[in-house]
């Protein structure tokens, strides 16, 4: 009797096994399709004959284009990890940010909805819009003089206090503003110039390089940061303006040896002090610098890069490893701008999730 339980027991044992397989694969009573989109094929479009109108047959569940991730690799053995999403602490406003004598808004709203914004700013302190390019974001008021219009409009008040503090005292003024895209997704940066006919030539390009005169610079980003500010929560769209955003400034790729880079249409100055900026405002600690090389010494771990291990909780819990593994955040000069990679303390390429997660931590907390 017990050799008969026995041989039941072992009976019962490979029909559990088998039929977990019969139930789970792509030939039993029910088909596993998880995987099945590896060896999904496009199909071809469809044909309308030349006789019938084609005009009601529509796609209707279009696939938009993706330009800003790099994950172009296929994954054989399964979906890769979802893009970590990094939190920031701080409340999202308009802020007024600094590089030097340079100074820019950055607002967290994308630049179709900043751009009439700025446009009803100057409408609401009667300064006249003398061009305007909304698909490259820029605009220039017309010249206009301190007695010209209301004389307590917010824009003429700033330039006379400016003025008067630089000892200005002739000539007539404009305003001239690029609205770009930010380095982060739905963020706008927003640029401004003040230019006076009397102290030099006026320049002809879209934005010059340094203002006229500095304090009517900071006066003027100060009001229009506040003027922007209070209409924060308004989301208006303005579809003249919806390729400003198609210009993007850092945008996640895949090099030719398939490693992950970070791209960032900036000069030297601008991306250095965003990346040591970004690593600090993620609480990572920085070990180094080489800024003659253009390398940041980091340590991380799998909590700051939301990579938490995807086994059973207790196995999570008794084997998380939150050892600092140092890194090598490296700026590589390419035209028009430079190519971020990540390595490890040996300098060599680190695991494509992990240096990925690196780069989206920068570029979320970039400013």
């Amino acid at each position: 009797m017990r050799l008969v339980s026995g041989w039941l027991v072992i009976v019962v044992v490979m029909l559990m096994v088998s039929g977990c397989r019969w139930f789970n694969d792509d030939k039993g009573m029910f088909v596993n399709r998880a995987d099945d989109y590896v060896d999904a094929d496009e199909s071809a479009p469809l044909e309308i004959p030349e006789d019938l109108s084609s005009a009601a047959v529509q796609d209707v569940m279009v696939v938009p284009p993706t330009t800003h991730s790099g994950r172009r690799v296929m994954y054989a053995d399964g979906a890769p990890r979802p893009e970590a999403i990094f939190a920031r602490d701080e409340a999202e406003g308009v802020k007024i940010q600094k590089l030097g004598d340079r100074r820019w808004l950055l607002v967290p709203q994308s630049p179709a909805v900043v751009w009439p914004k700025v446009v009803q700013f100057f409408a609401d302190n009667g300064i006249a819009i003398a061009s305007e390019d909304p698909d490259a974001g820029h605009l220039t008021t017309a010249w206009f003089g301190p007695d010209d219009g209301s004389a307590r409009d917010v824009v003429r008040l700033s330039i006379a206090s400016g003025r008067e503090e630089a000892k200005v005292k002739s000539g007539r003024d404009r305003v001239k503003v690029a609205i770009e895209q930010g380095i982060r997704e739905r963020t706008s940066e927003v640029h401004l110039r003040y230019e006076n006919d009397s102290l030099r030539q006026p320049s002809e390009t879209a934005l010059p390089e340094v203002s006229d005169v500095g304090a009517v610079e900071v006066e003027l980003v100060g009001e229009l940061g506040s003027y922007l500010a209070s209409n924060v929560g308004d989301e208006s769209v303005s579809f003249v303006a919806r390729n400003i955003s198609t210009q993007v400034k850092a945008e996640l790729i895949r090099t030719d040896d398939n490693q992950p880079a970070l791209r960032l249409t900036l000069e030297f100055d601008r991306a250095w002090a965003m990346i040591n900026q970004a690593l600090a405002d993620a609480a990572v600690p920085i070990t180094d610098v080489d800024r003659t090389e253009g390398i940041v010494y980091a340590t991380v771990t799998d909590k700051i890069l939301n990579q938490e291990s995807e086994s059973w909780f207790l196995v999570r819990w008794l084997t998380r490893d939150e050892k600092p593994r140092p890194v090598e955040v490296r700026m590589v000069e390419e035209p028009g701008g430079y190519q971020v990679l990540v390595f490890d303390a040996k300098s060599k390429p680190l695991p494509i999730d992990t240096a990925e997660q690196v780069l989206l931590l920068i570029r979320e907390y970039a400013t």
